[in-house]
Order: C-alpha cells, then structure tokens, then sequence
C-alpha cells in the first residue's frame, strides 16, 4: 500500500495520500496520534454488528482526524523553511536588480562625465592658443586620463569665471563616476552575500523536507488504509469518503475560525495602522497583530483534480488507489459583492470571483519554491499571480512582504469579517515578521492554497485557524 516518495525537481520529496495532502517533517511539532487503530480483523467483525459497525466508523473518523492534524502541524516545518527560501530568493532578485540599476547609472554618468572633461581638454586648448595665464598644451600631454586634466586644471590660479564653471561642471560629473563606483562595489558585495542566503536556504528546505521521508511513506500507509476501511464499513468508496472527510472538516474549520476571530478580538488585538510605506519589496518590522499559536485544530485538505500538468520541474502528486474528485463547484459561495460601478456590464464577476477562478484553474500543479506559474506554484506565488491576473498588486512575491503591502494601502479587514477572496496569513509568532504562508479563502471554511510540496494546489478547510494573522487581506471590494 505504501509508495514511495519522489523527489522535485528543486530536490524537498513528500507525499500527496488519496487526494488528502500529508507533509510530516521529522523535527517538526506533530500532534500525538492515537496509540492502537482498529485493525482490518476488528473493521471486518464490527461490519456484522450495526452497533460496533457505527462506533469503529467513529474510531476511524477520529483517527484520520488525528493523522491530519499533525501532519499540518509538522508541515509548518516545511513551510517556515520554504518561506525562509522565498525571502532570501527575493532579496538576491532584489540585490540583483540594484546591481543592474547602478550598472546603467554608472555607464550614464561615464558618458557625461566624458563629455565635460572633453570641454575642458578643449578650453585649456583655447586659453593656450591666446595666453590663458598659466595654462598649457602640456597639462593634455601630461595628464593620464580625465581625472587627472581636472586635477591639473584645478590647481592653476588664474581661471575665468566661464573656465571655473565648466570645470566645476566636470569634477562634479566626476565626483557621480566615483561615487557610483563605490556603490557598485557595495551592491556586488550585497549580491554575494544574498546568492550565499539563498543557496544556504535551499539547502536547509530541503534537508527539512528529506528528513520527512520515512514518516512520509508510514503516514502515506496510514491515512490510505483507514479512508478504505471506512469505505468497507459503509459500503461505499475511497474517493466518496474522501470528499465526504473533506465536507466534514471544512464545517469544523468555520467553526474554528469563528472562535478563533472571537479570541482575538477578547485579546484586544488593535487595527493595524495604515503607514505612508509604498515600498513592495522590503521586509520591514511590523507591531505585533496579537494572533495566537496554540495547538492544533480541525483542518482538512480537498482532493487534488487529477489535472493534466505541463510542468518539467515537478513531478505530479503520487498516485492513489482511488482518486478522490474535486469538491462540488455547487459547494463554493456565491461570489464576492462587486466593487465600485464601472463602465462594464452589471453581470461583471468581481474580481475577488475572477481570482479564486483562476487558483481553482490550478487546482492539481505542484508545488516547486519559488514558483510563480504556470504549471508549478508555492503559496504567495499562487496569491501573487490569482490577483495579477484581476490587474491588481500584492506587493511580491513573499509572504510577509505581501501582507506589509496590504497593511501599508490600508487593506486589512479582522478575520472576523473574512469573504470569499481574502487572502489568509499564517504565522509562527502572531505577527507579520513571523508569516510563513498564505491561500485565499472561498468561503464555508474553505480556502485555496499552494499547500507544499508533493500536495500542490489543493482546496480544502483551512488548516489550523489559531496559526492566522487576525487580519486578512482584501485587495479588491469595499471594506
């Protein structure tokens, strides 16, 4: 019943059981699971009783339950260190990007700084031919290169006020050449250092995810016998109980996420304060949100679709005796109030509506760090590219950038008030700085995430509320 785990492309291996994502990290927090589980013995002897046929379907319910819990409590682990991945890849892009800026800057200021020493090579050509005090032909002989004509120049005593302002012009322009130059080497050095981060945190994502592999393939065991005993215990299928576990969880999770936006506000946590930042790309310190981090709660992950994926990186999810199918589209909510009145149709869908449409067309990809589409995806890439295509920004490609992004435009709303299209923070410390994932909420304690790899893009219940920020997201819509 067991197979084994496949490594991505960006080497971090896991497991996708029946459709139900499972990621158990070795070092991470996992809940306890229950000591003994009824065996295929005990299921096929309740089968002849009504009575004990109910109570081991209970026992079985609880133990899937149980198993799932810490799976999405070890698969924090996975998380955390992806994300730790995400922010040191995009401070390299970022390094990246300042190096090249400066490059074009340098090569501009170069050009003009040319210029101008070409103006001054040509006035002391000038003031030789009518006797300009102590200037010479020689100095353009002596000098080695323009720096050094400015220096000399600079040093003679009887200069014109039009000779001193164009040779004030090209030191100055001089001065640009050099300062940029030692911006640059500063920048190559800030590069270096964030490649080095971004290797080094690669490497630990996926010794993280490598150390899982053994409780991988056990758990994969696990959770795929109960879903068939349950299956023959009811007469029923795998796929049937499946959606029906996903159906169950996602209740739980609304109710849990009721208590949990309950707690926060009896916590005091106090509205985030809209700054002046615009910046998009830096990780900058945010107060602390208030939000808890207690112990596990009700989560459920929905089937992946068997999708048909392009992508070279990854390989698909491991395959399962009996595929579970996509949870019922009459299921999800209606879609979100559409924004302010535009030139368009009333019909219009809103564009919270357009991207759960578009991370539900992703239902089924992998998931590879760093992933932004089109095939393979990780968690803020998915959020990034499901509001891009409704033409509307969420501050990169990071998770803590993008919820800093939100909070400095004034786009957090309590998650007490949480709809469809929102985007959900999780957190290891209650804060911004701690954000280590997010996915859009579809309503009904349902949401839409890139959940980790060897699950990919799945939509379920939300997983462990009392780890959310508690303020979500809202780029689009009245608040």
């Amino acid at each position: 019943m067991k197979q084994p785990a496949r490594p991505l492309v960006c080497g971090i291996a896991t497991i996708s059981l029946l459709g139900i994502g499972l990621s158990v990290a070795v070092a991470g927090p996992a809940g306890a699971t229950p000591a003994s589980a009824p065996s295929w013995a005990d299921v096929q002897a309740a089968k002849a009783d009504q009575a004990e046929t109910q109570q081991t379907v209970d026992e079985l319910a609880s133990r899937l339950g149980s198993l799932q819990d810490s799976a999405d409590q070890a698969g924090i682990v996975v998380q955390q260190a992806g994300q730790t991945y995400a922010l040191a890849a995009s401070e390299q892009q970022e390094a990246q990007a300042t190096l090249d800026d400066l490059g074009s800057q340098a090569e501009r200021a170069k050009a003009a700084a040319d210029a101008s020493a070409g103006q001054v090579a040509a006035l002391v050509v000038e003031l030789s031919r009518t006797g300009g005090g102590d200037l010479s032909t020689s100095m353009l002989v002596d000098a080695s290169d323009a720096k050094d004509l400015l220096y000399q120049v600079g040093t003679m005593s009887h200069l014109s006020e039009r000779s001193a302002t164009v040779l004030a012009k090209a030191q100055a322009d001089q001065n640009t050449v050099d300062a940029l130059a030692a911006q640059k080497r500063q920048a190559t050095k800030a590069l270096a250092k964030a490649t080095d981060a971004t290797k080094n945190a690669l490497d630990t994502a996926n010794s993280v995810a490598a150390q899982a592999n053994g409780a991988l393939q056990d758990a994969q065991g696990q959770q795929n016998e109960v879903l068939q005993q349950l299956a023959f215990l009811k007469g029923t299928t795998v796929a049937t109980e499946s959606a029906y576990y996903t159906d169950q969880r996602a209740q739980q999770a609304e109710v849990a996420l009721a208590a949990q936006a309950t707690k926060d506000a009896a916590a005091g946590s106090s509205a985030p304060t809209r700054t002046t930042t615009t910046t998009t790309t830096k990780n900058n310190p945010v107060p602390s949100t208030g939000g808890s981090n207690g112990g596990a709660s009700s989560s459920n992950p929905a089937p992946a679709p068997s999708k048909s994926s392009n992508a070279a990186p990854a390989p698909a999810p491991a395959p399962a005796p009996a595929p579970a199918p996509a949870p019922s589209k009459s299921s999800a909510p209606a879609p979100a109030p559409a924004p302010a009145p535009v030139t368009t149709a009333p019909s219009t869908p809103s564009k919270a509506a357009g991207a759960i449409a578009f991370a539900r067309a992703q239902l089924g990809d992998a998931y590879v760090l760093n992933g932004a589409g089109p095939n393979v995806w990780d968690c803020s890439g998915l959020v990034m590219m499901a509001y891009s295509s409704q033409g509307i920004a969420t501050g990169g490609h990071n998770v803590v950038w993008q919820y800093n992004y939100f909070k400095s435009i004034g786009r957090l709303v309590p998650l007490s008030q949480r709809q469809p299209g929102d985007i959900l923070f999780y957190s290891s410390n209650g804060t911004a700085s701690g954000g280590y994932h997010d996915s859009i909420y579809t309503g009904n304690g349902r949401m839409i995430e890139a959940a980790r790899p060897g699950v990919g893009v799945v939509e379920r219940g939300v997983w462990l509320p009392n780890q959310l920020l508690p303020y979500v997201a809202r780029p689009s819509g009245s608040m």
